[in-house]
């Protein structure tokens, strides 16, 4: 096999891994809120991006600040789990938020999860939330 054939059989792999992981997470959300996508309605509550960039990893956009309650993040971590290697990017993206608001969110490992929030912009009930074996930081710790 060439390194050429192993990188798509490896590509194709992850793709398939990808595909499993999305529609995991998907299912879960919808047990707390409406996804996106829905066409009785003007807005959901979450989006799952269903596009593989090639990194492992499955991207979730937040549209209701409700959605990042620690039970669904802890239940998205347990779920993370069974994808050593994998983890769920979790992006804050209100609508009406789009300029004035930074970029945050949470993103979710196995073994770990790194708290890019920026409080200081969410809600009062939600400055104080703490998530359990989460440490502030970036996506590039």
């Amino acid at each position: 096999m060439t390194g050429l054939e192993a990188e798509r059989r490896r590509y194709r792999e992850q793709a398939g891994i990808f595909r499993q992981l999305y529609e995991r997470v998907e299912n879960l959300l919808q047990r707390f809120g409406r996804p996106d996508y829905m066409p009785d309605q003007t807005y959901g509550d979450f989006t799952v991006h269903g596009d593989y960039s090639g990194s492992p990893q499955v991207v979730v956009f937040i549209n209701n600040i409700e959605m990042l309650r620690p039970d669904i993040v802890g239940e998205l971590q347990e779920l993370i789990k069974d994808y050593p290697g994998w983890q769920i990017e979790v992006t804050v993206a209100v609508r009406g938020h789009d300029h004035d608001w930074p970029d945050m969110g949470l993103y979710i490992r196995p073994h770990e999860i790194i708290d890019a929030l920026q409080r200081q912009y969410l809600p009062e009930e939600f400055r104080n939330v703490e998530y359990k074996g989460a440490r502030h930081g970036t996506a590039y710790d």
